[in-house]
C-alpha cells in the first residue's frame, strides 16, 4: 500500500478509535463470563465460509469443546447458508454486516450493545489474513477469558498481532491452499486429526426453481473490480456458445451485477438475446448453489460461485487475476477435478519460471485480468464440454452393454 494511503488509513483509524471509545464506553462493564462457551468471529466473505464450514463437524467431536456452547458471530453476507445448512453446529448465531459496523455509527451502536453485554470463556478468530478493524474495534472490546488467533508462520511475514489476543497459533507452512490452511487451523485449535478432506453438502434447498435445461451459467461479478473480467469478453464468449451450441445462458450474481448482465445481453447478437435468463439479484445463496449444481458448466470470475461449483465438482472455467496464486486459485486437481483456471499471460510465465512445486505467488503488482482473451476461455469451455460428453457416452455404453 503506498505511503499516502497508509497515512490516510492510520488517520481514519485513529478517528474511529476515539469515536468508538466514546460510544462503546461502559457497554461491557460488569460482564459475567459464561463458562464452557466458545465464540467464533468470522468476518470474511462467502467463499471463505464455504471452505470453512466443511470442518464444523470436528468441533463437537473434539474433547476440548464437545460440551461447550458454540456461538458464531458471522458476516450476514452468508447467513442464508449457515442458518439453513449449519444450524446443528452452532448453539447461537449473531449476525453483523461487517461492511457497516466500522463505518455506520448508528448501526454499530445498535449492533454492538448486545455483543459486548456477554462474556465468553474462549474466543477464536479463524481468519488467516485477519482484519485490523475487526480486531481493534470488535474483538479487542469483547470480554473473553482467552482470545486465540491463527496467524502467519513467522512474525516478520505479517503485521504485529493485536495485543488483545492471549494466544497465537502460528501456521507451520508459509504456502498452503486455503482448504489445507483450514485443515491445519482446526487440527491446531481442536487438537484433532483431520485425516481426509470431504466437502459438506451445499444443495439441500429443494425449493429452487431450476431454469430450463440445458444451460450454462455466467457469473460476471466479483468482490473487487480488478478481479472482474470485462463484460465485452463475456459477451464474446456468449456469442460463440449461442451460435455453436443449443445452450441457454443463465446470468447470476448480486443485484449490483445486473448492470453487467444487461451489458452482456446487449453485447450479443440480437437473434440470440432471448436465450438469456437473467437471475442477477433474484436468487439466495442456496438457490445459486442448486442452480450451479444442475447446470452443464459455469463460467465465472474468482468469486463465491467458484467455491460452490468446487463443492459439487461442477465443470467450471474460472478467469482469475492471479495476485495470490496458489492460495484460493487455482484449485489442486485432487480437490476440484473439473475446474479449469485461466490467469493473465504474465502470471502464467511467472508460474512456469518458478521451479517450486506447488507454486505460490505473492505479487507486488496488479495483473491485468483483461489480458486474458475470450479465445482462451472458449477453448477451455470446449475442452470441458468434450470431456463431459465422452464421459456421458462411456456411461451410456456401459449401461447398454
Amino acid at each position: 500500500m503506498p505511503t499516502i494511503k497508509k497515512i490516510r488509513r492510520k488517520i481514519k483509524q485513529s478517528f474511529w478509535q476515539v469515536v468508538f471509545t466514546i460510544t462503546d464506553f461502559r457497554l461491557n462493564s460488569h460482564v459475567t463470563i459464561a463458562e464452557k462457551t466458545l465464540v467464533f468471529i468470522k468476518n470474511d466473505l462467502i467463499g471463505d465460509y464455504i471452505l470453512f464450514r466443511n470442518f464444523l463437524p470436528y468441533i463437537k467431536q473434539s474433547k476440548k469443546y464437545k460440551d461447550h456452547k458454540i456461538i458464531l458471530i458471522g458476516n450476514s453476507a452468508w447467513k442464508n447458508i449457515a442458518e439453513t445448512l449449519d444450524a446443528d453446529y452452532y448453539d447461537e448465531m449473531i449476525w453483523i454486516s461487517f461492511d457497516r459496523i466500522n463505518k455506520d455509527l448508528f448501526y454499530r451502536t445498535k449492533t454492538i450493545k448486545n455483543i459486548l453485554s456477554k462474556g465468553y470463556e474462549t474466543l477464536f478468530y479463524p481468519v488467516y489474513s485477519g482484519d485490523e478493524y475487526t480486531e481493534q474495534f470488535l474483538i479487542a472490546k469483547i470480554t473473553a477469558k482467552e482470545k486465540i488467533k491463527y496467524a502467519q508462520p513467522l512474525p516478520e511475514l505479517g503485521t504485529k498481532v493485536n495485543p488483545c489476543f492471549t494466544q497465537v497459533l502460528r501456521s507451520t507452512h508459509r504456502y498452503l491452499f486455503e482448504i489445507s490452511r483450514y485443515q491445519e487451523m482446526f487440527e491446531m485449535f481442536l487438537d484433532v486429526s483431520v485425516k481426509r478432506f470431504e466437502w459438506r453438502n451445499l444443495n439441500e434447498d429443494n425449493t429452487t426453481v431450476i431454469p430450463e435445461k440445458p444451460y450454462i451459467i455466467f457469473f460476471p461479478g466479483s468482490s473487487a473490480y480488478l478481479k472482474r473480467w470485462g463484460t465485452a469478453n463475456f459477451a464474446a464468449v456468449a456469442n460463440f456458445l449461442l451460435e455453436n451450441y443449443s445452450y441457454r445462458i443463465v446470468l447470476t450474481g448480486t443485484k449490483k451485477d445486473s448492470k453487467y448482465a444487461n451489458t452482456i445481453i446487449n453485447g450479443t447478437d440480437k437473434k440470440y438475446q432471448d436465450r438469456f435468463i437473467d437471475l442477477t439479484g433474484k436468487t439466495s445463496l442456496l438457490d445459486l448453489a442448486n442452480i450451479i449444481n444442475h447446470s452443464d458448466l459455469l463460467v465465472t470470475n474468482d468469486s463465491a460461485s467458484l467455491h460452490m461449483a468446487a463443492a459439487v465438482n461442477k465443470e467450471t472455467v474460472c478467469i482469475f487475476m492471479g495476485e495470490s496464486y496458489g492460495r484460493f486459485t487455482p484449485y489442486p486437481k485432487a480437490l476440484f477435478l473439473n475446474g479449469r483456471f485461466i490467469c493473465p499471460p504474465d502470471v502464467e510465465k511467472l508460474v512456469k519460471d518458478q521451479s517450486a512445486i506447488p507454486v505460490f505467488l505473492s505479487l507486488g503488482y496488479n495483473p491485468d485480468i483483461n489480458a486474458i482473451t475470450p479465445k482462451r476461455v472458449i477453448k477451455a469451455i470446449e475442452d470441458l464440454l468434450s470431456t463431459k460428453q465422452k464421459h456421458t457416452n462411456k456411461i451410456l455404453n456401459s449401461f447398454h452393454n
